[in-house]
């Protein structure tokens, strides 16, 4: 009797496993995603989270088992999606590159996935519940109760956020549209990454065909059933928002080795994305909660901070693996988007310099920031061998492999024409450096201020000031020096993606920021101590001034999110990318077909539609500054011939130029905006039909080139 008591305790000790959880949520996912899809069909939050179940499902388990010791809880998440992500898109570059499908894409990874969920079971079965680091039963002190309160903050800034994603509609100009239809692309070719899906050229040597996390964006629509438009923009752009702020978190609590230090921190940072929230692409927040999905803004949101914790660990305690999964980590983010790299270079650069600047005399410590730099450099081969078999530089190579399908010379140059978007700052002699706008920003100005003595007093003591301090010396230096900043622009990167070399300084600002704060609220509680207030209330203060900062914020948050939301509900928006037109041709064209479209609408057209091809791909974007390119560049920009005809044809033409413009580009099916005089005239114009589409923005007509008027 006593030995079946202790087979049943095992047993449930087992099943309480996290591994038993892991194949338990797993397979009740398998089952929503394959029998039971059609009848949760209604349901598309639920078949969204099965499949993300699924998709974290490998990341969460290498997490478990070999960085379990630095990441636990919460902090683990952040780590578990990198490294699926990571995985995943570097099992989609070989199908890439050799033109494969996407049914044996997911086939890899539905065997990846069900590996993962055999191999937990095994684990669940033979392992059992491990002893150590299990709850002691004891009732939670007064500071452990007032610091739990700031997980409150932290949870509810990083809702408002996610909410502002999900409801944020981007501009029809924004990235978003273009990879969106790559990803739509994807779902419907048996070749994956041959033809780009504007025109329906090939895509020669476009970073497309390295680029995993389109890949999975279409495994995950294709699992879950979700259309790709409403897939990244209700549920997998909110889901990134929420992961970044986790990512922030997860680096705070490995330094500072403190959860209420890392929640603090952590809610500065989303604070910070609140005050500068805003419908435009061009403010912290605003920039945020609309890109955060891109391949670039993950590489940055994302992969920095978790590849900064994984530097850290390895550093700090000098474990093999730890070094292993940031090689990992570094060469993966290269199949989400190579600025990544660069990026993750600079920030752990600073750091080992920092770290060996202190322990300048420990062997060991030159040992291990050696072994780091050799595992980052180790990806640069690739590039290496570019420069040396040709001879150029690598700026060459990225000019020719714009995913956006812009000549070259206007991706090397716009920059410099564009004041307006403030990343480039132009100096005399042939230099320039990244704007400083960055550095003007209040928050910023205040960690370099007052944070850069705050870390310069702990360097010596703390790992953590030395990795903020290295990311905010080094970066600066290499974006505001002007002869570095011009050298890496012209032979190393582009000028334009200087900005992009910037971005770990925001999240070494912030979080230096966000220590302070915590640092503050400890002095302060030991002045009221001393003082002779009641002991209970120090505990409190972090979670007071995170709700001061937050009631700060709200009113100044509150009319950006007004603005958010109208994006989605402005009647009198022209051009709206959610306009059920759209729909419509994802629906109803079939065959391949060209529609004439104005130039905004044609970034949109194919992110719904993988059949319909356009004439031009934001080209008035390129024709709005032709004249200062082609003064900086003589004779050498390619004037976007599609975008004039386009422009030419709605600007009202006379009707044979117009019919000419449509035989020119083969055009089946003409979009124009309702109730405009174009729309008014085409009735009775012989090879029009006006088609009984859904929306009131739109006419759009099916054209027969033999009836047009010669």
């Amino acid at each position: 009797m006593l030995g079946k008591a202790k087979l049943a305790q095992r047993v449930a000790q087992r099943a309480r496993s996290p591994e038993a959880l892991v194949v338990l949520v797993g397979v009740v996912s398998v089952l929503a995603l394959w029998p039971l899809r059609d009848l949760l069909s209604a349901l598309p939050g639920l078949l969204y989270a099965a499949t993300l179940v699924l998709f974290l499902t490998p990341g969460f388990l290498i997490t478990r088992w070999f960085l379990g010791e630095r990441f636990r809880g919460v902090a683990a998440l952040p780590v578990a999606f990198v490294l699926s992500a990571g995985l995943f898109g570097m099992l989609g570059v070989p199908m890439l590159v050799t033109h494969r499908s996407l049914d044996l894409y997911l086939l890899i990874s539905g065997a990846v996935v069900a590996a993962s969920l055999l191999a937990a079971a095994v684990v669940a079965l033979t392992r059992g519940q491990p002893t150590g680091g299990q709850p002691t039963g004891g009732a939670p002190g007064m500071e452990e109760r007032a610091h739990r309160w700031l997980w409150l903050p932290f949870l509810v800034s990083g809702a408002v956020l996610a909410y502002a994603s999900r409801m944020r509609v981007p501009h029809p100009y924004n990235d978003l549209w273009v990879y969106l239809a790559y990803v739509r692309e994807f779902l419907n070719t048996e070749s994956l990454a041959r033809f780009e899906p504007y025109f329906g050229n090939e895509t020669g040597a476009s970073r497309v065909r390295i680029n995993g996390w389109l890949l999975e964006q279409a495994a995950f629509s294709r699992a879950s059933g979700i259309d790709p438009v409403d897939l990244v923009l209700r549920y997998l752009n909110p889901t990134v928002v929420v992961f970044a702020l986790l990512s922030a978190y997860a680096l705070m609590r490995l330094l500072l080795k403190n959860e209420a230090a890392a929640l603090l921190a952590g809610t500065v940072y989303a604070l910070f994305f609140l005050l500068y929230l805003g419908p435009n692409i061009f403010t912290f927040g605003g920039e945020f909660i609309t890109r955060a999905v891109e391949d670039k803004f993950a590489a940055r949101f994302l992969f920095l901070p978790v590849s900064l914790c994984l530097a850290a660990a390895f550093l700090e305690g000098r474990r093999l693996r730890y070094l292993l999964f940031f090689g990992f980590v570094c060469w993966s983010v290269v199949a989400v988007h190579p600025v990544g790299l660069p990026m993750i270079g600079l920030s752990v650069t600073g750091f080992g310099l920092v770290h060996l600047a202190v322990n300048w005399r420990d062997p060991a410590v030159w040992r291990t920031v050696v072994a780091l730099g050799a595992t980052l450099l180790s990806i640069l081969v690739l590039p290496l061998l570019f420069v040396v078999t040709t001879g150029e530089p690598l700026s060459t190579v990225l000019k020719g492999a714009d995913i956006n399908a812009h000549d070259p010379e206007v991706l090397a140059n716009a920059v410099f024409v564009r004041p307006g978007w403030r990343r480039i700052l132009v100096l005399g002699g042939g230099y320039y450096i990244m704007h400083p706008a960055l550095l003007l920003n209040p928050v910023v100005a205040l960690a370099y201020l007052a944070g850069m003595p705050f870390l310069f007093l702990r360097v010596r003591s703390s790992l953590a000031a030395r990795l903020l301090l290295g990311m905010l010396l080094l970066v600066t230096v290499v974006c505001f020096f002007p002869p570095l900043t011009t050298f890496v622009g012209d032979n190393v990167v582009l000028p334009g993606q200087i900005w992009r070399l910037a971005w770990p300084i925001p999240l070494a600002a912030v979080l230096t920021v966000g220590w302070m704060a915590w640092e503050g609220t400890l002095y302060a509680g030991k002045l009221l101590v001393e003082r002779g207030v009641r002991p209970g209330l120090a505990p409190f203060l972090p979670l007071a001034l995170v709700c001061a900062l937050a009631v700060a914020v709200a009113p100044v948050a509150g009319i950006a999110m007004n603005k958010v939301l109208a994006t989605r509900s402005v009647p009198q928006a022209v051009t709206y990318p959610l306009d059920p037109t759209f729909r419509w041709m994802r629906d109803n064209i079939k065959e391949p077909a060209v529609v004439l479209a104005p130039d905004l609408e044609n970034t949109i057209i194919p992110a719904y539609s993988a059949e319909a091809n356009v004439a031009s791909l934001r080209g008035n974007l390129i024709l709005d500054i032709l004249p200062a390119l082609e003064e900086r560049v003589p004779g050498e920009i390619e004037r976007p011939s599609g975008a004039v005809d386009v422009n030419r044809f709605f600007s009202g033409p006379s009707i044979p130029e117009a019919a000419n413009i449509l035989r020119r580009y083969e055009a089946d099916y003409l979009l124009v905006h309702a109730n405009t005089p174009i729309d008014e005239q085409l009735f009775a114009i012989p090879g029009f039909t006006r088609l009984d589409v859904p929306g009131e923005r739109y006419g759009l007509y099916r054209v027969d080139r033999r009836e047009l008027p010669e």
